[in-house]
């Protein structure tokens, strides 16, 4: 799914209607389903690349995540998007436990936005470049709480539910890997705005 249709679909979908469809979900009906599928897909898309850097294993284990959500979505209590995130983020350890090399990523698969369309193509380029750099110097739990704030646009409570963590404990990763980044922007001598 592309990029913009993930944002369609987060903003079409109010929470209640979100309820509803999964409640429908849980009773069989084939359209609920179909679009809890699409809309659990696009959610999670991003965030797996961001874990992974590549494309095609990116595809996969979205496609795996939904699954799973399906299988296990009559047994679903509690907030939907942490259950969702958890099963995202069990099924990319456990991607990392079956392979031992990271795999490589080309730019032209790299799906985040700049956020200076103003920038030409060439500094785009390396903006995204310098992006994908910095997160794979930060620590694992420190780059998940770094997309799901400021990739997925979650507070510090939901980013709390979905890792299991208390909002105390999102805050200090989120410093650490806020000062960590800039750390590491600083000593490859690029400029840091505040």
């Amino acid at each position: 799914m592309k990029k913009n249709s993930s944002l369609l679909l987060r903003r079409e979908i109010s929470d209640d209607k979100l309820a509803l469809i999964i409640d429908n979900a849980k009773k069989d009906d084939t359209d609920s389903l179909t679009k809890l599928c699409e809309y659990v897909y696009a959610r999670i898309y991003s965030y797996i690349f961001y874990r992974v850097n590549h494309r095609e294993d990116t595809e996969d284990l979205t496609s795996e995540v939904v699954l799973k959500m399906v299988k296990a979505l009559r047994r679903q209590k509690g907030n939907f998007h942490a259950w969702v995130y958890k099963i995202a983020a069990n099924t990319v350890i456990d991607f990392y436990r079956k392979r031992a090399k990271r795999s490589a990523v080309s730019l032209s698969d790299f799906p985040g936005e700049i956020p200076d369309k103003s920038l030409p193509i060439s500094e785009q380029v390396m903006t995204q470049e310098k992006l994908k750099d910095a997160l794979n110097n930060i620590t694992d739990e420190q780059k998940h709480v770094i997309l799901l704030r400021f990739i997925e646009g979650y507070n510090n409570e939901e980013t709390a539910k979905i890792m299991g963590k208390s909002v105390g404990a999102i805050k200090v990763m989120q410093f650490r890997a806020l000062k960590a980044l800039r750390e590491y922007f600083r000593k490859k001598g690029y400029e840091i705005k505040a």
